[in-house]
């Protein structure tokens, strides 16, 4: 084999998916092997860590809102965090994917620019004007004979005219539907008003005059229609004016720690030895196309959520912005169905419509199938992972460092004292931290802390120079956030309530289930409830960890950070033998007999021999069985 054919074999050969095996599977039906890959999502993110180390929950929610691009309700991001944290790497790593004319890298955006950059001139019927239609004057030196300039000055006066009329209600169009904007700095304030209805989702277009310079220097009115909602991202929220619009979206901070530093440097010096291992790959050629493919499958593609409605009913509301909270972590449970589209059951709705018939005064009708991507318990449990890392950076717009400083600093400081000072804060931190801090910075952070709600202050009656702090212990924002258990607010029988009230909207409805897309053949409801929602066999999210511990993408286990496991992190301590056996039916979905006596033992109430012995007793009683990989799972007949 020559070294030409062996270069084309090596960069034709996928180290992350198995061509042949997803041909086997059949493909999805319009020819993309990928979109039926299990494993499709942790290979984007394992991918994406070859040049993004750590930041699991960085890249996560930087991905996912690029791809809510493609969907009905477009996401919001704010990126908040100190300088040179990897706000914006991390944003043009992970929007790499996608088709470069979607991504737009914005600096300080003034109308102008946006218009003339991204700006399409149309007439009145919305038919576009290409500026090379406008005619050019004629030059008498180009023609010898007197009547030829005549003529053609003739001919250009009248399609001159016709030009004149043309422009006539004109106005440039600037169509943000399925782009994703990256304000890599704050736009400029009129540009960020002109956009704010659309980035607010107020209204889907709105107009918009602003004064120009023509060609020669002379001030003119421009007339502009924005339409379309984008997905945005802001690396820079300093200005006021932006962080008012953070209640619209998620705020995420990037991981600010040593190993990451470490790991960043890392990676930095490889591609300086091993530059050639970082080009464009296969790998990225297949992903980049997934994207394309999603893209141009996802525009006639609706979602329904089964549990939207349990959801709602125990999404914690204390305060006003729960609702758009709410709103905002719903649309993330939508995007991840909608990514795995190919892999979602399907709901087929058959209603009958009525048609223009021979005889107009007879109606006639016919049967028309609409088809709905039904988001499961998968999607659930990986949103809510998401969620419960940026939860609080999200509901207090405030950026992660701050946030760690409140917890572990202020919150130790409290144990101590019930008022404390600037003083105090400042110590405790140095104490603490190699990252030394001066007392004006501490004290930014806790005036921030104040405007959140976090802490109040008032002058010390012993010293009017200087203020003491207390934590609002009646509006405190914890840390601690319980997922309800999906098993106990979303049952079989709810998911029967869901289909039958679908069917009794009106007498038109009748719904039917289809195992997915590939699949022609109809399923009963609890063939698709066991598989779906009862218990998720492939995949359970383990988004991000705490600041102390190493990423499991980083670790020596090399497991990525979105990999399946068995079992939900969130494991309660110190359960009764009885209490074991029914958490274990939620918490536990397949694994080896060792996860299973491990994931007992740690409740902290039976020994190794008696975890044994509990998971011998499953056994014996048929609750437990063994699947054709060798790997244990509920029999879901007998639990």
């Amino acid at each position: 084999m020559s070294n030409s054919e062996n270069r084309f074999k090596t960069f034709h050969n996928s180290s992350l998916f198995d061509l042949a095996k997803l041909k086997e599977l059949g493909g999805y039906k319009a020819g993309d092997l990928l979109a039926v890959d299990p494993e499709l999502y942790d290979k984007f993110m394992q991918h994406l860590s070859k040049t993004v180390k750590r930041d699991e929950v960085t890249k996560n929610i930087v991905f996912s809102t690029a791809i809510s691009a493609y969907t009905p309700e477009p996401i919001n991001l704010f990126l908040r965090g100190e300088s040179s944290i990897g706000k914006t790497y991390n944003v043009v790593q992970a929007t790499k994917y996608f088709p470069k004319e979607d991504v737009w890298l914005l600096g300080g955006l003034s109308p102008t620019a946006l218009v003339h950059d991204h700006g399409r001139l149309v007439d009145k019927n919305g038919e576009e004007i290409s500026v090379k239609d406008k005619p050019e004057k004629p030059v008498k030196s180009d023609y010898q004979d007197n009547r030829d300039f005549t003529e053609a000055m003739r001919e250009y006066k009248d399609k001159f005219e016709t030009w004149k009329k043309r422009l006539e209600g004109s106005h440039y169009v600037v169509d943000l539907t399925n782009k994703i904007l990256v304000f890599l700095e704050a736009p400029n304030f009129r540009t960020f008003n002109m956009l704010r209805p659309i980035l607010s989702h107020d209204t889907v277009e709105i107009s918009y005059k602003f004064t120009d310079k023509s060609g020669k220097g002379q001030l003119q009115t421009q007339h502009v229609v924005i339409t379309g909602w984008p997905a945005t991202v802001f690396c820079s929220t300093q200005e006021k004016y932006v962080q008012d619009l953070a209640t619209r979206g998620f705020t995420v901070t990037p991981e600010a720690t040593q190993e990451k530093y470490r790991n960043a440097n890392v990676l930095t010096g490889s591609i300086a030895a091993f530059p050639w291992k970082f080009q464009r790959d296969f790998d990225f050629m297949l992903l980049e196309g997934y994207i394309r493919f999603l893209k141009n499958h996802l525009e006639n593609v609706t979602v329904t959520v089964p549990y939207a409605i349990e959801f709602a009913e125990n999404f914690p509301c204390r305060f006003s912005r729960s609702m758009r909270d709410f709103k905002h972590v719903l649309n993330l449970i939508e995007i991840s169905a909608l990514f795995h589209f190919a892999q979602r059951p399907i709901v087929i709705r058959k209603v009958k419509v009525e048609v223009e018939g021979e005889d107009p005064t007879v109606p006639e009708y016919k049967e028309v199938e609409e088809c709905y991507i039904m988001a499961v318990r998968q999607d659930y449990d990986f949103v809510m992972a998401l969620w419960n890392e940026i939860r609080e950076t999200t509901e207090t717009s405030a950026p992660g460092h701050i946030i760690k400083f409140y917890h572990d600093v202020v919150e130790e400081v409290a144990k101590g004292k019930s008022e404390f000072s600037i003083e105090d804060l400042t110590n405790k931190w140095n104490e603490r931290f190699e990252d030394k801090k001066s007392s004006d910075t501490i004290r930014n952070w806790a005036n921030f802390l104040c405007d959140i709600g976090y802490l109040s202050s008032q002058t010390d009656p012993n010293n009017k120079k200087r203020n003491l702090y207390k934590i609002i212990h009646e509006n405190q924002k914890t840390r601690e956030y319980t997922n309800l258990s999906f098993s106990a607010m979303f049952g079989l029988d709810s998911f029967k309530a869901w289909l039958n009230e679908a069917n009794s909207i009106t007498e038109e409805n009748h719904f039917s289930l289809k195992e997915s897309l590939l699949s022609n053949d109809k399923v009963s409801i609890e063939n698709i409830f066991n598989r779906y929602f009862l218990s998720e066999n492939n995949f359970s999210a383990v988004i991000g960890l705490s600041d102390s511990k190493a990423s499991l993408s980083e670790s020596g286990k090399e497991i990525t950070a979105n990999q399946k496991c068995g079992y939900v992190r969130n494991f309660p301590k110190k359960l009764s033998v009885k209490e074991i056996h029914i958490f274990l039916r939620d918490a536990w979905r397949k694994g080896t007999q060792e996860q299973l006596q491990n994931l007992i033992i740690e409740t902290g109430d039976l020994t190794e021999a008696e975890a044994e012995s509990l998971f011998k007793q499953l056994v014996d009683e048929g609750k437990l069985l063994r699947d054709n990989e060798g790997m244990w799972l509920w029999n879901q007949g007998v639990v």
